[in-house]
Formats: C-alpha cells, sequence, structure tokens
C-alpha cells in the first residue's frame, strides 16, 4: 500500500481545501517529513488520515454512532462549523506496491444541521465509484491489511509510545500478528475441517459432542469477554467525556460571568445582613424619636417650663424669707441687735430698717409671679435635668441614622445588581445540567463497576472451561485412535490447532530474534539488556546477567524457605541457580548453606516500568519494527512526535537505522526540536517529499512544500 494524495477540507485547522501531494516518480523515494510547531497541524493530520481509512474504528467505536460523530464535529474546522452550507471531507489516494496496480481513493465526508452531523463513506477504483456490497469488501480489505489491534502499531503517536505495549494491550496483538504474517489461514482450515467433521456421524459422538460444546462455549465465553472489554473501554471512555463535560460547563458558566453556588448563596446572606441592618436602624431610628422627638418639636416650650421653674423655686425661697422677715419675733431681734451698736434712737433705726425690707419685698418683681406647677423639689429636679437632655440632643443624629439607612440601602441595589447580571435563569440552567451530568458519571462509574463484575465471571467461566476442554482433548486424542473417518477429522482439528500453535511459536521466535538484534541497534547502552524473551501471550521478559549475593540468597532461604525463593526469582535465574551450585531443587537449601562464594552470576528479570521514558521509547520501537518485520505486506508507517523522548544519540541511530531500514512508506511528522536538519540530510536519499505546516494568526494552517524549518 502506498498513499499518493491526502487531501484535507474544513477538518480541523486546515480551512478549506489543503493538498499533500506524495506521489513521486521513484519506489526508492518513499520518506515524507512534515515538519511544524506544536499546534501547527500535525496531530490533525495524523487523526485525519486514521479517519479518513478506519473511521469509528480509528476511535475505539464498535459502531458510527453518536459518540463517534460527536468526536467528528470537534474536529470540524470552527469557522466552517458555523456556516452549515459548508462541508468538510479527507480523501486518501493509494495504490498497491505492485505495478500497474489499481488506483483508489476513499473518502470520508460530513456535512451539519443544528448540531446534528452525517457521515458519507464512498471508495473509488480507477475512478469508478464502487457500489455498496464492493465497498464493504473494501473495508474489510483495508481491516484485514491492518487490523484494528495494530492502528497504534501503523500510526504511531510518539507522546504515548510507552503505552502501548507495556500495558494489557498485549494480549489483543497475538492475534493481529496472525493475520498480518497471514497465519490466520490455519483457522480457516480448521473452520473447513469443523464443518467437515459436523457433516460425518462420529462414532464416539458422546466425547466429541462434548468437546465441540466446550469449544463453543468457549468461543461464547471469549465473544462475551470481548464484549465486555470493548465496554469496559467504552463505558471508561464515556466517563472520561463527561468528566470533560463537565469541566468545560463550569469553565464555560464562569466566562460567561456565572458564579458559583457557594458565591451565589454569599451574594443572598450579604443581601439579607443589610435588610437585618436596615431593620436595625429603623428600630433604633423609631425608638429615639418616640422618646425625643416629641419634646424636640415644643423646644421652646420646654425652655418656657425650664424657666418658670427656676422662678417657682425663687419665688418659694422668696415668700418664705418674706414671711420670716415680717414676724414680730424678727421685728424684736432687730431691735435688740440695733440697740448693741451704740445708736441714739435704736427704735427709729429699726423701724427705718424694717421699712426698707418691707419696701424692697412690696417692690420685688417676684410679686407679679405665679405659682403654676406647684411641685416639689425632686419633681423639679427630674424635669429639669429631662429638659436638659433634650437640650443637648443633636438633630443631626436623625441625619446620621438616614445616612446608614441609605447607604444600606445603596449596598443592597448593588448586590442585588450582581446578583442580576449572574442571571438567575443561567444559574439555575447551569446547576440543572451540573446535575445532570453527575447523575449521568455516576450512573456510568455504576455500570462500569458491574461490567468489572461481569467480567471477572466470564474469565472463571473461561478458565473452568479451558481446563475441561484440555481434559476432553487428552480422552479425544485416545478414542480417535480407534476411529476412521471421523477419527481422522477429529484429528485433523487437533493437528491444525498444534500446527497453528507451532507457526505462532515459529513467528514469535522470529519476532523475538529481530527484537533483540534491533534494540541492540537503537539502544545506547551496550550492557543494557543481555536478552528479550517474549512469551506466548506477548509479554516481554527482559533479562540482564547480574552478580546476586550468596548471603542475601541464604537469607531469604532460611526465613522463607526455597518455594518463596524460587518465586521471588525467575525460572531461568532459578534453574542458573541450580545448575551453578550442582544440586537439585531438594537439595538446594544445603548447597546454600555450604556454599563458600561470595556470590553467584544469574539472569535476573528487568522491570522495564522502572526505565526512563527514552528507553521504553527505544525498546518498544523495536518490538514495532520486529513486528513489521514479520508483515506480508509493506504498508504506510505514520509516525507523530517521533523524538519526544529521545536523546541526541539514540535520535541518530533511529535516523540511520529505523527510518532508513523500515519497509515502506514513511511518514515523519515533527517540531524543530526533534527531527533536525542533520538528521533531514541522512534521509535525504530516501525522502520523497517536505511540506511545512504553519499555523497563522487567523487560526488556519498553511501547507509550504519543500521547506522545513530554519536553521
Amino acid at each position: 500500500m502506498k498513499i499518493e494524495h491526502i487531501e484535507l477540507n474544513n477538518f480541523g485547522s486546515y480551512e478549506e481545501s489543503n493538498i499533500f501531494d506524495i506521489a513521486t516518480a521513484s519506489d526508492d523515494k518513499r520518506i515524507v517529513i512534515i515538519g511544524g510547531k506544536n499546534g501547527a497541524g500535525k496531530t490533525t493530520l495524523f487523526t485525519a488520515i486514521q479517519t479518513c481509512l478506519y473511521g469509528h474504528t480509528a476511535f475505539g467505536f464498535k459502531s458510527s454512532g453518536k459518540r463517534y460523530l460527536k468526536e467528528i464535529y470537534e474536529l470540524i474546522n470552527n469557522k466552517a462549523r458555523l456556516d452549515e452550507s459548508k462541508s468538510a471531507y479527507v480523501r486518501i489516494r493509494f495504490s498497491e506496491n505492485n505495478v500497474d496496480s489499481d488506483i483508489y481513493d476513499v473518502t470520508r465526508f460530513w456535512q451539519w444541521s443544528n448540531g446534528i452531523i452525517s457521515e458519507t463513506f464512498s471508495v473509488s477504483q480507477n475512478g469508478v465509484l464502487l457500489e455498496e456490497e464492493a465497498k464493504l469488501n473494501f473495508q474489510n480489505y483495508l481491516l484485514h491489511l491492518i487490523p484494528p489491534e495494530l492502528l497504534k502499531l501503523y500510526f504511531f503517536d510518539g507522546e504515548k509510545i510507552a503505552e502501548y505495549f507495556l500495558d494489557d494491550q498485549h494480549n489483543n496483538i497475538k492475534d493481529a500478528l496472525l493475520v498480518l504474517s497471514g497465519n490466520d489461514t490455519f483457522e480457516i482450515l480448521y473452520n473447513n475441517t469443523r464443518r467437515l467433521l459436523n457433516g460425518v456421524e462420529s462414532g464416539n459422538s458422546s466425547v466429541a459432542q462434548d468437546y465441540a460444546d466446550q469449544k463453543e462455549a468457549l468461543s461464547r465465553y471469549r465473544q462475551e469477554e470481548l464484549r465486555l472489554t470493548t465496554a469496559l473501554s467504552e463505558k471508561a471512555s464515556d466517563i472520561e467525556h463527561l468528566e470533560a463535560d463537565l469541566l468545560k460547563e463550569n469553565d464555560s458558566y464562569a466566562a460567561n460571568g456565572g458564579i458559583s453556588l457557594e458565591g451565589w448563596k454569599e451574594l443572598q446572606r450579604q443581601i439579607k445582613d443589610e435588610e437585618d441592618r436596615r431593620e436595625r436602624l429603623n428600630w433604633e431610628l423609631k425608638s429615639a424619636a418616640a422618646d425625643v422627638l416629641p419634646f424636640l418639636i415644643v423646644k421652646d416650650l420646654l425652655v418656657a417650663v425650664r424657666d418658670h421653674l427656676h422662678t417657682e423655686n425663687e419665688l418659694r425661697a422668696y415668700k418664705v424669707l418674706r414671711e420670716s422677715l415680717s414676724t414680730p419675733q424678727f421685728k424684736r431681734h432687730l431691735t435688740l441687735t440695733i440697740k448693741k451698736t451704740s445708736s441714739q434712737d435704736p427704735c427709729a433705726d429699726s423701724k427705718i430698717v424694717a421699712e426698707a425690707i418691707q419696701s424692697f419685698f412690696e417692690n420685688s418683681d417676684l410679686e407679679s409671679k405665679e405659682t403654676i406647677f406647684n411641685i416639689s423639689d425632686e419633681e423639679a429636679t427630674s424635669v429639669l435635668n429631662l429638659i436638659s437632655t433634650i437640650e443637648q440632643y443633636k438633630v443631626s443624629t436623625f441625619a446620621k441614622y438616614r445616612r446608614r439607612i441609605n447607604d444600606s440601602i445603596d449596598r443592597s441595589k448593588e448586590l442585588r445588581e450582581q446578583l442580576q447580571r449572574s442571571s438567575i435563569e443561567n444559574f439555575q440552567a447551569h446547576i440543572e445540567r451540573v446535575a445532570e451530568i453527575n447523575s449521568l458519571l455516576d450512573r456510568a462509574k455504576l455500570e462500569k463497576e458491574g461490567l468489572h463484575t461481569e467480567l471477572a465471571s466470564i474469565q472463571d467461566k473461561i478458565s473452568v472451561v479451558t481446563k475441561a476442554i484440555e481434559a476432553t482433548r487428552k480422552v479425544l486424542e485416545a478414542e480417535l485412535k480407534k476411529q476412521s473417518v471421523t477419527a481422522l477429522s477429529d484429528r485433523m482439528l487437533l493437528l491444525v490447532e498444534e500446527l497453528q500453535e507451532q507457526q505462532y511459536q515459529k513467528l514469535l521466535a522470529r519476532v523475538e530474534s529481530d527484537l533483540n538484534k534491533k534494540f541492540r541497534q537503537l539502544i545506547r547502552k551496550d550492557d543494557f539488556v543481555d536478552h528479550i524473551y517474549i512469551d506466548k501471550d506477548f509479554s516481554l521478559h527482559l533479562i540482564r546477567r547480574q552478580n546476586v549475593d550468596i548471603s542475601a540468597l541464604q537469607l531469604a532461604a532460611r526465613k522463607h524457605g526455597i518455594a518463596a525463593l524460587k518465586n521471588s526469582l525467575n525460572q531461568a535465574a532459578f534453574h542458573a541457580l541450580l545448575s551453578q551450585l550442582a544440586t537439585t531443587e531438594q537439595n538446594l537449601s544445603f548447597a546454600l548453606a555450604e556454599c563458600n562464594a561470595e556470590s553467584v552470576m544469574l539472569p535476573i528479570e528487568l522491570d522495564y516500568t522502572r526505565f526512563s521514558n527514552g528507553e521504553k521509547q527505544v525498546l518498544v520501537m523495536s518490538l514495532y519494527w520486529a513486528i513489521m518485520n514479520q508483515s506480508q505486506s509493506e504498508l504506510p508507517f505514520i509516525i507523530d512526535t517521533p523524538f519526544a523522548r529521545i536523546d541526541s544519540e539514540h535520535r541518530a541511530n533511529i535516523t540511520e537505522r529505523f527510518f532508513k531500514e523500515l519497509h515502506g512508506q514513511l511518514f515523519v511528522l515533527s517540531t524543530n526540536e526533534e527531527l533536525r536538519h542533520e538528521h533531514i540530510n541522512a534521509l535525504n536519499q530516501q525522502i520523497a517529499k517536505v511540506y511545512m505546516l504553519e499555523y497563522g494568526e487567523d487560526k488556519r494552517t498553511r501547507i509550504s512544500e519543500g521547506s522545513y524549518f530554519e536553521v
């Protein structure tokens, strides 16, 4: 398969039509370099190629349903998405690698209206549009060409490279590798033989039927396991999308001036506080008004009352004095007093003084005054104190209360305006949307737990049935020796299975051998790993010979026993220990106790999860390289951010060996910090095309052919 032409129209940052013309006259020119800074559109191109060829399968979905179309809608160019008269598509033209091969144009076309998007898939062969049945066959051909399990192998993201084969994904590699290498033919042979066997009466129908039933049950359980695994993956994706939707909703609400529930409650609390404050101030004002204000209104009368009370006090004293001075006793006392002064006429003097006193009282202003209130001194003092308090009370106090009330009214108005700006409708809608998302999220998490439980149950059943099949197989093999045609058919099934397993083991051995070779070519450290093993489940085991202290082994044996020591070592290391000590497992404790050596050289399995990110990438690249070498087809290899985690020395190794020696087309999507000009120069003889992606201020990606980053 050789890609000759790629066109993106309104896809991501690629506004309108954008074309990559890859066609070359020479088959030796197989490398396409596409440079661009972060955000320029490299990953978008990477995604567009996968989407065009594989549709929903590229996103891990089982069908092109709502979730898949939602992903596509988010990938449509932002400007184009606002204009429903526009459309988007990705078109790829490719040919097979043989001479005079057919030319295929694969197109995925999208239209949208009111946020709803629809997809159309078309295939042209040599310019002729394929009918539905032929198009379906072509899709199956693509899936056979690159199985979904290996999409990440040929569409290679350097940022996520360490995740690909260093997790549970290796469980799917076996079947995909068989398809790539053509060994799936054995499965076809097995099925045909199975059908033949079903058409022949069996002399040992009971055992054969048990075996068939068990195989059928295992097939059902495997399908159910696959369904549950897929459902779990989709459910995890649903949870991620819901969590993203929740974050997006909160961000959008905050960006549009919305406030949080806590903020909303705080504003309402502050408004309530201001209302309570005004109520308290009004009460204080009313209380003051009730006590003081009536008297302030008649302040002049109160002044007159105060003056008259003072006058009445003087009048009372005046009358008491006047009455005292008018008595005969006072007059006699006055005469006696004057006599003592040796006056010539004391009587006359006394008369003169008495007349003067009498005249004074007769001419006093107090004589004209009247007693109005006629209250006691204590009562008069109380009234005078009250009048004094009223006189001292400032009218400005009422104004102060009014200012404070007005300030509170203004503050309440400001707070209510703030609430109004936030919009109660938007707030309620936000709360409802958040509640809806959280409800969906809780339900999805609960469903995920249920799927986990179902998967565990199915896996238990698989384990039980697998053991039963193995036991039945042994019985069947013994019975087959006594059978003719049916026995031969049954034996044929077993032989096909065995042959398939043998071929797989041979394939695995070739991959393992190639992996070790490629890893040593790429890795910088010569003594990093002695050997890499791949088990039947396609798990990696990295071995390095190391000196192990005998004392540590002796301590482990004494403290935990030989069984625990065996479990702590890998199988190869344990057998190497028995060999070097020239003993058996039963006598190992004694041999360790009698050993005088300080250490022993053992093949220790390394924990590659502790490798650096760069070392993980080299390991995975080597594994990819080894797998692709076993493929019967030369397929395009597309790598995004190839040197994301790689140092300069490893970059040189990968450029000179991996890129140069890799079969088929190679697309390298790189930043200026990764693939430098020295790497370009090293690949120059094999470079077909060079493109530069630039993301402008108009938020649009533009393509420049023949240029790369400036030195």
